[in-house]
């Protein structure tokens, strides 16, 4: 008998959750109707608990959200789910691994409220896509040094080789972060990392030519210039002239705690969600209230402990870079003496 009288508080509670891991402007009902070919009606029932709804049906819904069936019977949040992601396959899933970051940033981008807390233990990945050259390089260097693609064994890293496409869809996924109020905190490795991999590149003879060792690094010194610029104006722009559009959206702190691991902390409407870099480039992400909860608690700590460097902190935002930019300089002054 579909029909019940008694509600079921564990279906309940499923669809409660799965309601804040959409954009608030997505009808549920009428998603779970075309879904599972029932009517509007039948669509509120279940999420009710009025209608049971079946393991077929279950199944059906947690494939067309992306969720993990065990949210249904984990109702009270002692027990975290994961949706693990990973960054690339082979030499053609660069596309997919773009596709995704950017479905997830329109996702964001659409809801209202919405909001990006960033530490960062590496330059934030959304920075990077507005340098398509640098972005394009560590998704190699992944490839060839980390995963063993078979396929880049002998493969050496040349800008020539990176299409007007690639830097297109690098692009979108800037602009679009761009629209979305955030805060990043950052710590003196968050640059050093980055160089360290350009240096382990080199050293390895990953690069084909010195020209493309260079440019990466140069790409690395525009990446800093603008996010100071942006940090300065409390804003995020690819064009300084456009600051005013976004006025009010960045906000930059410095660290001196060390950040082992990228967190990115969203706000979508009254959804909430944690993306983990895992195994450096791979990311797991989850909706847990609890340990959504317990992640934005130590990131509002960490931002207490930090120093702010947007807005009016001209001096510390000035050392701060400064620092960074002569790392850069000092790298680049070793390749080309090379």
């Amino acid at each position: 008998m579909e029909e019940t009288s008694i509600k079921n508080p564990i279906q309940v509670k499923f669809f409660e959750r799965l309601k804040l891991s959409v954009p608030q402007n997505v009808s549920i009902a009428n998603d779970i109707a075309d879904l599972l070919e029932i009517s509007a009606d039948g669509a509120y029932r279940r999420m009710r608990g009025e209608s049971v709804l079946s393991m077929d049906e279950l199944v059906k819904v947690c494939r067309h959200y992306k969720i993990p069936p065990d949210m249904l019977a984990n109702p009270d949040d002692t027990v975290a789910t994961f949706v693990f992601r990973k960054m690339i396959n082979d030499e053609e899933g660069f596309d997919e691994y773009i596709n995704n970051i950017l479905n997830d940033l329109k996702k964001i981008n659409a809801s209202n409220p919405k909001q990006i807390i960033y530490a960062a233990s590496d330059l934030p990945i959304f920075h990077q896509f507005s340098f398509p050259y640098y972005a394009a390089f560590k998704v190699f260097f992944w490839q060839r040094a980390i995963l063993n693609i078979v396929s880049t064994e002998k493969k050496k890293f040349s800008i020539a080789d990176i299409t007007p496409a690639m830097s297109a869809s690098c692009k979108k996924i800037a602009e679009t972060y761009m629209q979305i109020p955030s805060i990043e905190i950052w710590h003196e490795d968050t640059v050093v990392s980055n160089l360290k991999l350009i240096e382990y590149a080199w050293d390895s003879g990953l690069f084909k030519a010195k020209e493309d060792a260079l440019k990466v690094c140069e790409q690395v010194s525009e990446l800093l210039q603008l996010v100071e610029k942006q940090a300065e104006k409390s804003s995020k722009f690819l064009q300084e002239g456009k600051w005013a559009e976004n006025e009010g959206n960045f906000t930059m702190y410095y660290s001196d705690m060390l950040l082992t691991n990228n967190h990115i902390f969203v706000t979508a409407g009254t959804a909430k969600m944690i993306y983990l870099s895992h195994n450096t480039f791979n990311t797991m992400a989850t909706t847990n209230h609890t340990f959504c909860n317990e992640t934005e608690n130590w990131l509002k700590n960490l931002v207490r402990k930090s120093v702010m460097i947007s807005g009016v902190a001209e001096k510390q935002r000035h050392t701060f870079f400064k620092r960074s930019q002569e790392k850069v300089a000092a790298l680049i002054s070793r390749i080309s003496a090379a």
